[in-house]
Protein backbone atom coordinates (compact mmCIF):
# COMPACT_ATOMS: atom_id res chain seq x y z
CA UNK A 1 0.00 0.00 0.00
CA UNK A 2 1.19 3.31 -0.90
CA UNK A 3 0.03 6.61 0.74
CA UNK A 4 0.11 10.28 -0.91
CA UNK A 5 -0.64 13.34 0.84
CA UNK A 6 -2.57 16.17 -1.26
CA UNK A 7 0.09 19.01 0.11
CA UNK A 8 2.97 16.80 -0.61
CA UNK A 9 2.13 15.92 -4.46
CA UNK A 10 3.87 17.36 -7.48
CA UNK A 11 1.92 19.53 -9.10
CA UNK A 12 2.03 20.74 -12.71
CA UNK A 13 0.71 24.44 -13.54
CA UNK A 14 -1.65 24.73 -16.29
CA UNK A 15 -3.78 28.05 -17.43
CA UNK A 16 -4.63 28.96 -13.77
CA UNK A 17 -4.82 25.45 -12.65
CA UNK A 18 -2.54 22.72 -10.59
CA UNK A 19 -3.02 19.39 -11.26
CA UNK A 20 -1.72 17.20 -8.22
CA UNK A 21 -0.17 13.98 -9.26
CA UNK A 22 -1.47 11.46 -6.72
CA UNK A 23 -1.45 7.98 -8.22
CA UNK A 24 1.26 7.83 -10.84
CA UNK A 25 3.69 5.45 -12.65
CA UNK A 26 5.90 8.16 -11.65
CA UNK A 27 4.63 8.74 -7.92
CA UNK A 28 3.24 5.19 -6.97
CA UNK A 29 4.23 2.71 -9.78
CA UNK A 30 0.48 2.78 -10.87
CA UNK A 31 0.36 0.42 -13.84
CA UNK A 32 -3.56 0.76 -15.09
CA UNK A 33 -4.33 4.38 -14.03
CA UNK A 34 -3.56 7.87 -13.23
CA UNK A 35 -5.48 9.73 -10.79
CA UNK A 36 -5.05 13.70 -10.25
CA UNK A 37 -6.34 16.39 -7.98
CA UNK A 38 -7.26 19.69 -10.45
CA UNK A 39 -7.85 22.89 -9.08
CA UNK A 40 -9.11 26.00 -11.43
CA UNK A 41 -8.91 29.13 -10.41
CA UNK A 42 -11.96 31.66 -11.76
CA UNK A 43 -11.32 32.07 -15.65
CA UNK A 44 -8.90 29.19 -15.69
CA UNK A 45 -9.46 26.14 -18.15
CA UNK A 46 -7.84 22.66 -19.26
CA UNK A 47 -7.91 23.95 -22.76
CA UNK A 48 -9.67 20.81 -24.56
CA UNK A 49 -7.24 18.02 -25.75
CA UNK A 50 -6.87 14.07 -26.47
CA UNK A 51 -4.90 11.75 -24.95
CA UNK A 52 -4.99 9.04 -27.46
CA UNK A 53 -7.47 6.22 -28.89
CA UNK A 54 -6.98 3.77 -25.85
CA UNK A 55 -7.32 6.44 -22.60
CA UNK A 56 -10.91 6.80 -21.14
CA UNK A 57 -11.42 9.67 -18.60
CA UNK A 58 -13.71 10.49 -15.37
CA UNK A 59 -13.74 13.67 -14.07
CA UNK A 60 -15.64 14.20 -10.55
CA UNK A 61 -16.70 17.33 -9.23
CA UNK A 62 -15.54 18.22 -5.74
CA UNK A 63 -16.26 22.12 -5.65
CA UNK A 64 -17.36 24.98 -7.73
CA UNK A 65 -18.80 25.35 -10.95
CA UNK A 66 -17.83 24.71 -14.60
CA UNK A 67 -18.26 23.90 -17.92
CA UNK A 68 -16.79 20.65 -19.65
CA UNK A 69 -16.64 19.98 -23.29
CA UNK A 70 -16.42 16.69 -25.40
CA UNK A 71 -16.07 16.97 -28.90
CA UNK A 72 -18.98 19.47 -29.90
CA UNK A 73 -21.12 18.89 -26.54
CA UNK A 74 -20.80 21.11 -23.30
CA UNK A 75 -22.75 21.13 -20.10
CA UNK A 76 -22.31 23.14 -17.05
CA UNK A 77 -21.33 20.93 -13.88
CA UNK A 78 -21.09 21.47 -10.38
CA UNK A 79 -20.14 19.04 -7.28
CA UNK A 80 -20.86 15.75 -6.80
CA UNK A 81 -21.01 14.80 -10.50
CA UNK A 82 -19.33 12.46 -12.72
CA UNK A 83 -18.23 12.97 -16.13
CA UNK A 84 -17.23 10.09 -18.32
CA UNK A 85 -15.13 11.22 -21.83
CA UNK A 86 -14.51 8.02 -24.15
CA UNK A 87 -11.25 6.82 -25.23
CA UNK A 88 -10.17 8.90 -28.30
CA UNK A 89 -12.74 11.88 -27.44
CA UNK A 90 -11.72 15.36 -27.22
CA UNK A 91 -12.21 17.17 -23.54
CA UNK A 92 -11.98 19.98 -21.00
CA UNK A 93 -13.36 22.05 -18.65
CA UNK A 94 -13.39 25.68 -17.80
CA UNK A 95 -14.31 27.69 -14.63
CA UNK A 96 -17.26 29.82 -14.82
CA UNK A 97 -17.94 29.88 -11.03
CA UNK A 98 -16.84 32.78 -8.64
CA UNK A 99 -14.66 30.56 -6.46
CA UNK A 100 -12.31 27.54 -6.91
CA UNK A 101 -13.28 24.66 -9.27
CA UNK A 102 -11.73 21.29 -7.75
CA UNK A 103 -11.98 17.91 -9.52
CA UNK A 104 -11.08 14.53 -9.14
CA UNK A 105 -9.30 13.45 -12.62
CA UNK A 106 -8.99 9.49 -13.05
CA UNK A 107 -7.25 8.05 -16.32
CA UNK A 108 -7.38 4.68 -17.71
CA UNK A 109 -4.57 3.46 -18.64
CA UNK A 110 -2.26 5.58 -17.88
CA UNK A 111 -0.28 8.53 -20.30
CA UNK A 112 2.55 11.01 -20.29
CA UNK A 113 1.07 13.70 -18.66
CA UNK A 114 3.95 16.31 -18.28
CA UNK A 115 4.30 15.93 -22.09
CA UNK A 116 0.60 17.15 -22.42
CA UNK A 117 1.37 19.70 -19.95
CA UNK A 118 4.28 20.44 -21.90
CA UNK A 119 2.26 20.90 -25.14
CA UNK A 120 0.18 23.86 -23.72
CA UNK A 121 2.03 26.71 -24.49
CA UNK A 122 4.20 27.91 -21.17
CA UNK A 123 2.04 25.89 -18.80
CA UNK A 124 4.25 23.24 -17.33
CA UNK A 125 5.43 23.93 -13.95
CA UNK A 126 6.28 21.29 -11.89
CA UNK A 127 6.01 22.06 -8.06
CA UNK A 128 6.55 20.10 -4.69
CA UNK A 129 6.89 16.08 -5.17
Amino acid sequence: MKVVALRKAKALKGNRSRSYQLVTPDTVGAEQMIVTVVEVLPGGSTPPHRHGPEVEVVYFILEGRGEVVSDRDKKAVGPDVAIFFPSGSKHGIRNTGKGKLRYLSIHVPPYDIESLYKSWEGALLVLGG
